[in-house]
């Protein structure tokens, strides 16, 4: 009897241990629960302007050379820059169908105009590697305001070729091997405190790459 005295209470507390282990975990499911939807509410609610450029470059669409009577290119690919994307520097790499290397181009900020943040970007400069060449073409995209300022096309003019951007404009690079077409999809300037369509708040590129003929 004694024996069986000792074994119910024994039992009664292994059960309360059991419930109140029960009782922590299912409170602690619940509260990793919650943070997770908090997190994930918060991160699907902000949408940053890298998110947003990829979201534009996928949807625009691209130039059917073929159509144009023109070989289809080694490689094509579009790219936007939106205002805020401070980091914007995208590079691609050019291969042949078997895998080759053949060199890589691409595209980044040049130059901002006045202060604070976002960057106000004026300026990118986009360019082509060839393997086959010492030398790196580059070309400048400025705008209207940049262009038209000495100062800062002084900045600028070491760097390469200063072309004004401009809807639908077509921008040539070549190389001893190769030629790159960029073609201005879409252009968008700022609206801010600073002189007109002097920064970007958005542009698009499509970058297409041939081998050069002769």
């Amino acid at each position: 009897e004694e024996g069986g005295g000792s074994t119910a209470p024994s039992t009664t507390r292994n059960t309360i241990i059991i419930f109140g282990s029960v009782l922590v975990l299912g409170v602690a499911i619940a509260a990793v629960f919650y943070l997770y939807k908090l997190l994930a509410k918060r991160g699907s609610g902000e949408v940053t302007p890298t998110m947003q450029s990829v979201e534009i470059s996928k949807n625009a669409e691209k130039t059917n050379f073929e159509q144009m009577g023109l070989a289809p290119p080694i490689t094509q690919t579009m790219t936007t820059y939106v205002l805020g994307d401070d980091l914007y520097d995208e590079s691609f790499s050019i291969d042949t169908q078997a895998g080759e290397f053949m060199g890589e181009y691409g595209v980044g900020v040049s130059e901002a105009i006045g202060v604070g943040e976002p960057k106000k970007v004026t300026a990118l400069e986009f360019w082509l590697f060839d393997k086959n060449d010492i030398k790196t073409a580059t070309k400048v995209l400025m705008s209207q305001h940049a262009y038209n300022d000495p100062a800062i096309r002084a900045r600028l003019e070491p760097k390469g070729e200063l072309v004004v951007v401009a809807p639908q404009a077509q921008i040539l690079l070549e190389t001893a091997t190769l030629q790159l077409l960029a073609t201005v999809v879409d252009l968008e300037y700022g609206h801010g405190p600073l002189p007109e369509d002097s920064y970007f708040e958005r542009i698009t590129l499509e970058l297409a790459v041939w081998p050069r003929q002769g």
